[in-house]
């Protein structure tokens, strides 16, 4: 499970009725948040009222930027843990994914997973990261850093999901991915195509979950 502009990281990504309540009730709501220190007013009104806000940040010598995805998701913190640690059944959510197996646990918050990807023309890709999970408060948050890839000298990222009301939290999905190959600069669009797609599937399967429930 794809920067700069650094604010306060701590270690260890739709619905509009009664527009004018709704706006201004998830904007106040969301001024409380850690997350929301990143965004500016017109950032955290779109946030507030259900849209996906994407924020790029070019890095110097680098080919691809780093991303970071804002997004409101129906569902609560925990729901959204449990969906981040459904290692076994993810690929029927991240439609890219082939599989994905925890190969080491070194301690009970870290997790070395291995990723097999959809690749197109080559069939697939490999990777292991290593993701660990911590608590901030009432937050999740999921580091992550590449340990092996053909693809890739570097990937970093960070999940924080806040709580957002009753039965509802805050996702800020962050990635940063240094290719090995030169030509990866054409695969720019592409790949920040995947981070939207992961951010908005992870965010469908929390909501699935939650209204099941």
């Amino acid at each position: 499970m794809i920067r700069i502009r650094h604010k306060r990281i701590q270690i260890p990504t739709m619905l509009k009725s009664t527009l004018a309540a709704l706006f201004l009730a998830a904007a106040s709501v969301l001024h409380a948040t850690d997350i929301s220190n990143d965004l500016n007013k017109a950032q955290t009104n779109a946030v507030g009222v259900g849209e996906t806000v994407v924020v790029t940040t070019p890095v110097a010598d680098s080919p691809w930027p780093s991303v970071r995805v804002y997004t409101r998701v129906n569902a609560p913190v925990d729901t959204m843990k449990e969906v981040f640690l459904d290692y076994k059944n993810s690929p029927s959510f991240l439609t890219n994914l082939i599989s994905a197996t925890v190969v080491n646990q070194p301690a009970p918050n870290i997790y070395d997973v291995r990723y097999v990807n959809k690749l197109p023309i080559v069939g697939s890709t490999t990777s292991t990261v290593r993701n660990w999970y911590s608590q901030d408060g009432d937050a999740l948050v999921v580091n992550w850093n590449l340990l092996s890839s053909p693809l890739a000298e570097k990937s970093t990222g960070q999940l924080r999901v806040e709580p957002l009301g009753t039965g509802k939290s805050l996702m800020r999905y962050t990635n940063y991915v240094v290719p090995k190959s030169s030509l990866a600069v054409l695969a720019k669009n592409a790949a920040l195509s995947e981070v939207k797609a992961t951010v908005a599937a992870l965010k469908k399967e929390a909501e699935r979950r939650a209204a099941a429930q």
